[in-house]
C-alpha cells in the first residue's frame, strides 16, 4: 500500500514540546510583545519628564495591578535577552548536544524568573 500524499493535520494544543521549544516560542512571544508595548513605555517615558506626570506614575506604580503589569514585562525583557544570549551560542555552536541543549533551556527559564523576582524584590 502507498504512504498517503495529503497534508497531516497536528493540533498544536495537544503536541509536547521538549523545554528547548517552549524556550524558543517564550522568546518570540516576550518580544512580540516588548515590540507592542514600545509605544505605551515611550509614552509613560515621555510623561516622566514633567514633574506632574513623575508624581502621577509615582502613585501609580503603588497600585498592585501596575506592578504585576511591571513584573511581567520585567520578566518578559530578562527571558528575551537571556534566551537570545542561549541562541546565540548555538550560533557557534556551544550547547548543541541534546543533554545541555536541555539544560540551558531549563537555566534560562529559571535565571529569567529569579533575576525578575530579585529585581522586584529590591525594587519593592
Amino acid at each position: 500500500m502507498a504512504a498517503s500524499k495529503s497534508p497531516v493535520y497536528l493540533n498544536l494544543l495537544h503536541i509536547r514540546l521538549p523545554l528547548p521549544g517552549w524556550v524558543s516560542i517564550l522568546q518570540r512571544m516576550s518580544g512580540a510583545l516588548l515590540f507592542f508595548l514600545l509605544p505605551v513605555l515611550i509614552y509613560l517615558f515621555h510623561l516622566s519628564l514633567d514633574d506632574a506626570g513623575y508624581a502621577q506614575l509615582m502613585h501609580w506604580q503603588q497600585l498592585w495591578p501596575v506592578r504585576l503589569l511591571i513584573m511581567a514585562v520585567l520578566w518578559a525583557y530578562l527571558q528575551h535577552f537571556l534566551a537570545g544570549i542561549r541562541f546565540l551560542m548555538l550560533d557557534i555552536h556551544i550547547g548543541t548536544r541534546l543533554p545541555l541543549a536541555r539544560r540551558l533551556a531549563g537555566a534560562t527559564l529559571v535565571m529569567s524568573g529569579l533575576l525578575a523576582l530579585l529585581i522586584a524584590g529590591g525594587w519593592w
